[in-house]
């Protein structure tokens, strides 16, 4: 062992002493796993992962190995869901900047609950008022209509015509009825959503959330399907599963949590995402590390594969 590493040593010096005169210096891994130097790379060996040296020996530049169809086509992938998550971003957080420009505190928020729930359930009885008096005109026409039938007259067009207008406008009140008891379901959940948000951002860490564009992703990408009744259940197991691979989560919402981003080689930055599509759910996981030599080493790592893994058997 001590020989060889010599041996790679003597060949470094003999490297460097060459590589003085082009002023470049290129570190690789041939076929049978050698490391090798020269100011040049050979042909056969440049579409693969090489580095670019200083006079120091110091990894300063390094070429990624031409990528696979398959790992081409993972990255695609990667930098469309980079764009889901932009936009997904975008809008929690002009959302979330209304919600504390209208909010001083939770209970603003069940004030105005309050407010507008009564204001609907006016509404409501007063269309239901309406619906009670259109009813008995109803009724009251249609009395008379079978009056004629029974008399064996025939029913005059003006009373077809009042059943009709009638029976419209009370089909019409119904209808608005349900309309406000919908905006009073809808009303409800949403002030209950945005309670929680409120509450989420009060505690929530004040570092400004990214996407990592700064970062290099890891091409491997975890998915975990769901569906309406466990998607809640899975959605916190997947952020449980994000701190517990050591990441600090900065940011969350309903359909996206991000960690702090990776500044060291060894860091991992880890994103969730809630996609929907054709009508089925589906979280998916990603990981990205940070743009350098080391941040690249990590992002190889079979690690990755092992997270990925772990990852998708929550859903067991």
């Amino acid at each position: 062992m001590k020989k060889n590493n010599l041996f790679i040593f003597g060949i470094f010096l003999f490297a460097i002493s060459s590589a003085s005169i082009s002023g470049k210096l290129y570190k690789w891994v041939d076929n049978n796993g050698n490391i090798s130097f020269s100011d040049k790379v050979p042909p056969k060996y440049s579409r693969k992962e090489h580095s670019q040296l200083n006079e120091s020996g110091r990894v300063i530049v390094v070429k990624d190995a031409a990528k696979t169809p398959k790992q081409i086509e993972l990255l695609k992938k990667i930098n469309a869901l980079q764009h889901v998550q932009q936009k997904l971003l975008d809008e929690q957080l002009a959302h979330d900047s209304a919600l504390l420009k209208t909010f001083q505190s939770a209970a603003d928020i069940d004030t105005l609950a309050a407010s507008k729930s009564d204001m609907v359930k006016s509404h409501i009885a007063i269309a239901s008022g309406q619906s009670d008096t259109l009813k008995k005109q109803l009724l009251l026409h249609q009395k008379v209509a079978a009056d004629f039938e029974r008399k064996g007259k025939k029913i005059p067009q003006k009373t077809l015509d009042n059943i009709e207008s009638s029976q419209t406008q009370f089909d019409k009140n119904q209808r608005e009825i349900s309309s406000f008891e919908l905006q009073e379901i809808q009303l409800g959940e949403q002030l209950i959503k945005d309670k929680e948000r409120f509450i989420t951002l009060s505690t929530q860490s004040t570092e400004k959330p990214s996407v990592h564009q700064e970062t290099i992703p890891s091409l491997v990408l975890g998915k975990l399907p769901c569906t309406k009744n466990n998607c809640d259940v899975l959605w916190k197991k997947a952020q449980s599963f994000v701190i517990q691979q050591g990441n600090v989560i900065i940011y969350t919402s309903s359909k996206l949590v991000l960690s702090k981003t990776p500044k060291l080689g060894k860091d991992r930055g880890l994103s969730l995402t809630m996609l929907t599509k054709d009508e089925q759910n589906q979280i998916m996981l990603d990981i990205r590390c940070a743009d350098s030599a080391a941040g690249k080493t990590t992002c190889k790592s079979t690690k990755n594969d092992q997270i990925v893994q772990k990852f998708q058997q929550l859903s067991l």
